[in-house]
């Protein structure tokens, strides 16, 4: 398969306005590779493409499922390989954008659809762990499993317990999951959208602001009244929880407050998918959005 086009960057650093100026001189249709974004009725505070931005360019993987419902890293790996090949049949260009940690690695590496473990299976090897040790019950992993006990340190509780809930679910060892899951990798063309540190952070600051006056608090308020509750994953994305939870106790601080801990959590998680990024190999760096829509617009001649 040949190489597939992605745009990955930090958040708020621009990455999808590139893509829909592309647009204009090539026929691009859009994976999203953004964890909040799949999510309904979550759209100002996940950042989603605007109706404008949608109606000039495809946008995939967004909007797909209910805030309550469950979608794993590993199965946007199986889903983005499956839009990238619908997308080359109807003779379109596919570009994968975003920044979620989790999906890029998803399809970079192949993760596993990891089966459904019944609490009843992850209770009796939890108390197993703890009743007999790690070191036994990483001997019984060696036999059933002899790559992941290979793999996996005797005192890696954690690791061990996961290993054989898997296995007793599925019948199947987890090393076998993981051999298959690589089936979902596709060989990516990375190009990261990396402004300076400064000026990230002011479009950062400038996006939450504009997020709180397009009406943030009235999502989160929507969410509520549809009867979603803020102990789902879904509110983990950064600012639903911290406003539902103003919502539910007004004694808790004000909005100003509010809006200053999204801002200062976003710098962080900025700086984690910096971290991250700059760890990939083969990256192309670009510092502003014209210099990299010209990088890719060179791509795009090949």
């Amino acid at each position: 398969m040949k190489q597939v086009i992605t745009v990955i960057g930090p958040t708020a650093s621009g990455k999808t306005s590139v893509c829909v100026k592309l647009s204009v001189s090539k026929s691009i249709e859009v994976i999203s590779a953004d964890s909040r974004q799949i999510y309904k009725y979550m759209d100002i505070g996940t950042g989603k493409p605007t109706p404008e931005e949608k109606e000039k360019v495809a946008h995939h993987l967004i909007d797909i499922i209910d805030p309550d419902e469950k979608y794993s890293a590993a199965k946007f790996g199986r889903d983005c390989k499956e839009k990238v090949k619908e997308i080359n049949s109807r003779g379109n260009i596919p570009i994968i954008c975003g920044g979620t940690i989790l999906y890029i690695k998803a399809i970079l590496e192949g993760l596993f659809l990891e089966p459904h473990v019944p609490e009843e299976i992850r209770e009796e090897v939890r108390n197993q762990v703890e009743e007999k040790g790690p070191e036994i019950m990483h001997e019984e992993l060696s036999k059933v499993d002899p790559k992941s006990g290979e793999r996996i340190h005797p005192n890696d509780r954690q690791r061990i317990a996961r290993a054989l809930e898997i296995f007793r679910a599925s019948g199947i060892p987890l090393s076998e999951h993981l051999r298959k899951g690589n089936k979902n990798i596709l060989p990516l063309n990375m190009y990261c959208l990396l402004p300076e540190r400064n000026f990230l952070h002011k479009n950062i600051e400038k996006r939450i602001k504009e997020m709180f006056r397009c009406g943030f608090v009235d999502e989160v308020k929507n969410l509520l009244s549809m009867g979603y509750n803020p102990s789902l994953y879904s509110f983990t994305s950064i600012g639903y929880r911290e406003i539902a939870k103003f919502l539910l106790n007004r004694k808790n601080g004000n909005i100003n407050e509010i809006e200053g801990e999204i801002t200062k959590k976003t710098k962080e998680y900025s700086s984690r998918q910096i971290t991250f990024i700059k760890g990939l190999k083969g990256v192309q760096f670009y510092k502003t959005k014209d210099t990299l829509r010209e990088g890719l617009l060179e791509e795009l001649k090949t």
